[in-house]
């Protein structure tokens, strides 16, 4: 008899813990395991980051959504359905394309950094400011205006919406990140508890303009930078509400 409860017990607490935990694996596009990518649970606000084998192990239940964020990489989002209690997930992460211009360096460089990035904005903005004049002087053709043979034309009228365009990130992605490279650490020396440091640091970027960050889908040095120096301003502050 006492066996029989003792499987009972043990078959019923593996139910249980299996329907309270998600396993998995999160790898590159190149199948190479990606490590300390942040995981979170959107509904319980629970996080964790894989290991460096990419692996990770979060508590759950059916219909939550999981999410994963890495730098320079584009935000995941998984729905949890029951099956996925009894397998171990591959998440597959994939690197955020950032468009960069292209540089012609013809002068030669002095290796002094500050007055060589001077040398060539200068370069450029003179070309832009010439092939600007240049195109204003230019007369238009008219026929290049016109429609050619069979091509559509749109009608006119007030036209129609294709609809807001998709940021990479949301505001929660934003602040998570904010956490991640920062650290808990940082937050700690400012003299907050652990159960503080989210409102906080939603308080800060009230104050900051993230539209390129959620846009793209990355932090930027000045980012970092700027966050921390509205951070030492509202601390006080912040603390005397609390």
């Amino acid at each position: 008899m006492k066996k029989l409860l003792l499987i009972l017990f043990l078959t019923f607490f593996c139910k249980f813990y299996s329907q309270e935990n998600i396993i998995g694996k999160v790898v590159s596009e190149q199948n190479i395991q990606v490590a300390n990518v942040l995981v979170i649970n959107v509904k319980t606000d629970e996080k964790t980051y894989t290991d460096q084998d990419g692996n990770f192990i979060i508590s759950a239940k059916n219909g939550d959504v999981i999410r994963f964020l890495k730098q320079k990489f584009d935000r995941v989002s998984y729905n949890i359905q029951t099956e996925d209690f009894k397998k171990s997930l591959v998440i597959n992460l994939m690197k955020s394309s950032i468009e960069i211009q292209e540089i012609e360096l013809k002068n030669k460089l002095t290796g002094n950094l500050r007055e060589d990035v001077k040398r060539v904005e200068a370069k450029q903005k003179s070309k832009l400011n010439s092939d600007v004049n240049n195109f204003i002087l230019e007369k238009t053709d008219i026929n290049i205006l016109k429609p050619s043979k069979g091509e559509f034309v749109q009608p006119k009228g007030e036209g129609f919406s294709i609809g807001k365009v998709i940021d990479k990130w949301d505001i929660i992605d934003y602040s998570n990140n904010i956490l991640y490279i920062l650290g808990n650490d940082y937050f700690e020396q400012l003299g907050l508890r652990k159960e503080e440091i989210a409102p906080f640091i939603n308080v800060v970027i009230q104050n900051m303009d993230t539209k390129t960050a959620r846009k793209y889908g990355y932090l930027r040095s000045n980012d970092i930078a700027k966050f921390q120096e509205l951070a030492e301003e509202k601390i006080k502050i912040f603390k005397k509400l609390k």
